[in-house]
C-alpha cells in the first residue's frame, strides 16, 4: 500500500514507480530509526516549551514515538512504503497520535534532521569504536608481556636487520593504534553540536530553545551556521578517516603475521581456528582472516575516496548526493568494527615460536651494525667503522661464514681496535641490551613502555567511560512524560 507523501501539497503527479524506487533511502537511514524518534522526542519537548504544542499535545505525541519503537523492534513496521525513516515516523505518528503529529515538523526540516540522527549515530560508532580498540590494545599489551624477552629479527626492505625483541615489536602497534583513538577522541568532541535550528538552509523561523534541544540530546554545543550545517559532512569524513586508518594499521599487521607464520619465516603460528585448508591441497593451512582483513583495508579507504568525490562539487547547503553518505558511513563503521575485533581473537591465539627465534637471529649478519658500534666506542668514526664491517661481510659472504666465526687475528687485519671482548658484544643478548633508548628494544626500555602503556590504556577507558554519559538515551528523556 503506497501512503501520501509528506511534500504532496506542491506535488501532484504520482511519482514515478521507477523514480520513487531510485530516490527512496529507507533501506540504509531505517537503521536510524531509534535515532530519529529521539530527535524527534526533543523537538516534541522544545516545541512545548515555546507553545507550539500543548502539554496535553506533548504526552500524545511521546506516547506514540514509544509505540513506533516498539512496533519497529518488534518487527511488524513496514518500511517498503515510506522513502526514508522521517517519512516513516511522522507518518506513523500521525496514524496514532492523530493532529498533534502535524506539528511535530514545524520549524525542523530533513535537512536538519538528518544530521542529528546522524550526529547521534555518529557518537556511539565513535564508542563502540574506541571499546573495540581499547580492548585491542589490552591483547597487544598482554601479548607483549607474554613474550617480553623473546628475541626475532626485525626485518627492513624485507631483509633481515637486527634482533629485536618480540614485545618491542608488538607495542609498534600498539602506539599506531593509540593514535588512532586519539583521533576518534578529537572526531568525537568535533561532532558533539546540535544541528537542529538549522531549518532547511536558512535557520528555523520559531525561536526554538536550541540550549534546550542540546541539552535533551546532550550535545555540548549549538552548531554555528545553518548553511555549514546541513551541507558539511566533515565528521563522516573525520571518522571514515579514522577507520581507514585503523584498517591500514591491521592491513600491515595482517600482512606481518602472514609472513612470519610461512614455512619459510617459521616464526609465529596462527591458530587452525582461524585458517581454512585447501580444496585441492591436503597440506594446506591458509590464514584467511587475516587475508580478508587486509582485503577489507582496501574497501574502507576506498570509502574515504568515496566520501571526497561525494562531496567536492556540490553547491552550498543541502543536496540530493548526501543521501548517499549513510551507506559510505555504516560500511565503514561495520568493516572496520568487525575487522578489530576478530583480529584481537586471531592474536590472542597466536603462538610466537620462541623455540625457532635463536636459530633465525644467527643468519643475516643482524649483529653488523653493533660490530660496527664496537669499532665506533673503541675510537673508530662511524663511517670508516661502517666500511671495515662492510668489508668484513663481504669476505665472510664469499667465505661462507659468519662473523662469529673469524678469528681475532683475521678480524685485525681489518681494524687494530679489535680486540677479544668483540665476541660477546655481537650476541643477540648484547645487541638487544645495548638498546637503551626510551624508544628502544631493551629489555629495560620495553618494561618501562608497559608501564606507561597501561596506564595510557587505563586513561583511556576513562574517557571512554565519560564519553558515555554523553549519549542521549530516549527512554531517559521521555520518562516524565506518561
Amino acid at each position: 500500500m503506497k501512503k501520501d507523501k509528506i511534500w504532496k501539497g506542491r506535488i501532484k503527479s504520482p511519482p514515478d514507480i521507477i523514480a520513487e524506487k531510485f530516490t527512496q533511502s529507507i533501506t540504509i537511514d531505517r537503521q536510524l530509526y531509534r535515532e530519529d524518534i529521539t530527535g524527534t522526542a526533543a523537538y516534541a519537548i522544545g516545541l512545548e516549551s515555546i507553545g507550539i504544542i500543548s502539554k496535553t499535545e506533548l504526552i500524545e505525541i511521546i506516547n506514540g514515538l514509544k509505540k513506533i519503537l516498539s512496533k519497529i523492534e518488534a518487527g511488524d513496521a513496514d518500511f517498503s512504503v515510506y522513502e526514508d525513516i522521517h517519512s516513516l515516523v511522522e507518518c506513523e505518528l500521525l496514524k496514532i497520535a492523530g493532529e498533534p503529529a502535524r506539528k511535530v515538523h514545524t520549524g525542523r526540516s530533513r535537512n536538519d534532521q538528518i544530521v542529528t540522527d546522524e550526529l547521534i549515530m555518529l557518537k556511539q560508532a565513535i564508542i563502540e569504536m574506541l571499546q573495540s580498540i581499547h580492548a585491542f590494545l589490552d591483547e597487544v599489551l598482554t601479548k607483549a608481556q607474554e613474550n617480553l624477552t623473546t628475541v626475532f629479527p626485525a626485518y627492513t626492505h624485507m631483509q633481515k636487520a637486527q634482533p629485536v625483541l618480540v614485545s618491542h615489536y608488538l607495542l609498534s602497534y600498539f602506539e599506531k593504534f593509540f593514535r588512532v583513538a586519539s583521533k576518534l577522541l578529537i572526531c568525537f568532541e568535533d561532532c558533539d553540536f546540535l544541528p537542529l535550528g538549522a531549518g532547511a538552509c536558512t535557520g528555523s523561523g520559531y525561536p526554538v530553545d536550541t540550549g534546550l534541544l542540546a541539552k535533551l540530546l546532550k550535545f555540548s554545543k549549538t552548531g554555528k551556521n545553518s548553511m555549514d550545517i546541513v551541507g558539511s559532512r566533515d565528521f563522516i569524513i573525520d571518522f571514515i578517516y579514522c577507520c581507514s586508518m585503523a584498517m591500514l594499521g591491521l592491513s600491515r599487521f595482517c600482512e606481518d603475521l602472514i609472513l612470519y607464520n610461512t614455512f619459510e619465516f617459521s616464526l609465529i603460528n596462527i591458530d587452525e581456528s582461524f585458517c581454512t585448508g585447501s580444496s585441492i591441497m591436503p597440506q594446506k593451512k591458509n590464514p584467511d582472516v587475516l587475508e580478508l582483513i587486509r582485503g577489507k583495508s582496501a574497501l574502507v579507504t576506498g570509502n574515504l575516496i568515496q566520501i571526497f568525490i561525494l562531496l567536492k562539487g556540490l553547491p552550498s547547503a543541502y543536496n540530493s548526493d548526501m543521501q548517499e553518505d549513510k551507506k559510505i558511513f555504516l560500511n565503514s563503521y561495520r568493516e572496520t568494527i568487525e575487522s578489530l575485533n576478530i583480529f584481537k581473537a586471531v592474536l590472542k591465539k597466536i603462538d610466537f615460536n620462541g623455540k625457532n627465534m635463536p636459530g633465525s637471529c644467527k643468519t643475516g649478519f643482524m649483529e653488523a651494525t653493533d660490530a660496527a658500534d664496537y669499532l665506533v666506542k673503541k675510537g673508530e668514526s662511524f663511517r670508516n667503522a661502517h666500511n671495515i664491517i662492510g668489508r668484513i661481510i663481504r669476505y665472510c659472504i664469499d667465505k661462507n661464514l659468519q662473523l662469529k666465526d673469524l678469528p681475532l687475528e683475521k678480524l685485525i687485519e681489518y681494524s687494530q681496535y679489535f680486540e677479544s671482548d668483540f665476541y660477546n658484544y655481537i650476541r643477540t643478548e648484547s645487541s638487544i641490551a645495548a638498546k637503551e633508548t626510551a624508544c628502544g628494544t631493551s629489555v629495560s626500555s620495553v618494561k618501562k613502555m608497559l608501564s606507561y602503556d597501561k596506564k595510557k590504556t587505563d586513561r583511556l577507558k576513562t574517557a571512554i567511560d565519560g564519553l558515555n554519559k554523553r549519549i542521549p538515551v530516549l527512554e531517559e528523556m521521555i520518562s516524565e512524560y506518561k
